[in-house]
């Protein structure tokens, strides 16, 4: 991603001095889809991760943060981000937009040849934890929200898409993405959401090196289906050219160890395998495929059309023939 958000040395510096770091050096990263971030070294020699919301105003990077201090604190494996000096929460302003301090993560994030049975069974174990732990909040802890990605926000991103400057190649996949929607607009789902899912648990949002996976990048937490957040983390880990089953078992095994999913949410396994794919790959088309090359890193919405049609095939959606690719891999 593009440094959307050009700050200046004195904007930096600015910045962390409200959270009681003062800042040697300061480069941009390109990294992520939506934010701007800044990895700082301060003059004690310490690494510090400095992030500009782009797309939340101040009220939903104040809960967000707020958000990371609680899992923190209850035991997630997640940056907790620093308090301001004068004690007024995580967030600052900076030209106009909130940014908060976490401090630098040692880790590598795994390409999609490393990872392993091992990997995916401590990212499941992982995100078990995390939605049980999510299961304690309550409403007036106001710690997260409906999801951003719903299908009418889904379906507006579609429609926002100016027809004249697409290609004959995304006015036909915009046009199978609509039907997808129109047909999962359809049914409902069977369990209950839970008060917190992470939303987006890809390989760049998972560091590994210390004692146990870290999880980053709650941008997309929401409340939310467990069976929506456990599918999206299996077919961004497990899936290269095809699905692999051995990683998808292993990591569908891990969450299970840590949360047992219960027969609803098996059975809503199918319908949020297929909004996943349907849901990455709008947010690709309109994060990244209109976007000009050359200006951040790029990821391919075809991919996860790609995902779809799997998931299709697996499930035997839209009156195909099912296989058991994906369908044996669940708990019985």
């Amino acid at each position: 991603m593009a440094i959307l958000t050009e700050l200046s040395m004195d904007d930096v510096a600015s910045c962390t001095r409200a959270f009681g770091v003062e800042v040697a050096t300061a480069s941009g990263v390109m990294a992520g889809s939506v934010n701007t971030n800044y990895a700082i070294v301060d003059r004690q020699g310490a690494r510090w991760f400095l992030r500009v919301y782009e797309e939340q105003d101040l009220v939903g990077a104040a809960r967000q943060a707020r958000l990371l201090e609680r899992l923190a604190l209850d035991g997630v494996p997640t940056p907790r981000p620093q308090p301001r000096r004068d004690g007024a929460g995580f967030v600052v302003e900076v030209r106009g937009k909130p940014a908060s301090l976490f401090p630098f993560i040692d880790g590598r994030h795994r390409c999609q040849r490393a990872v392993s049975e091992p990997d995916v069974r401590e990212v499941g174990a992982a995100l078990g934890r995390l939605h049980r732990v999510g299961q304690r909040f309550t409403p007036s802890e106001g710690l997260t929200g409906p999801s951003r990605f719903s299908i009418d926000a889904l379906r507006a991103r579609l429609e926002g898409l100016d027809a004249a400057a697409l290609t004959a190649e995304l006015r036909r996949d915009r046009a199978l993405l609509d039907a997808r929607l129109d047909a999962l607009a359809g049914s409902a789902p069977k369990a209950p959401e839970l008060p917190l899912i992470h939303g987006d648990l890809f390989r760049d949002n998972v560091l590994f090196g210390g004692r146990e996976a870290v999880l980053l990048d709650f941008e997309s937490a929401s409340r939310g289906p467990a069976a929506f957040d456990l599918v999206v983390t299996l077919l961004a880990w497990c899936f290269g050219d095809r699905l692999d089953p051995a990683l998808g078992r292993a990591l569908v095994l891990g969450y299970t160890s840590a949360r047992p999913l219960s027969a609803l949410e098996l059975d809503d396994i199918p319908r949020f395998a297929e909004l996943a794919c349907v849901r990455f790959a709008i947010t690709r088309i309109t994060d990244y495929e209109l976007r000009p090359r050359g200006s951040g890193v790029y990821k391919d919405y075809r991919r996860w059309l790609a995902r779809l049609a799997a998931v299709e095939r697996s499930f035997g959606l839209h009156g195909r023939d099912a296989d058991s690719t994906l369908r044996h891999i669940w708990p019985m």
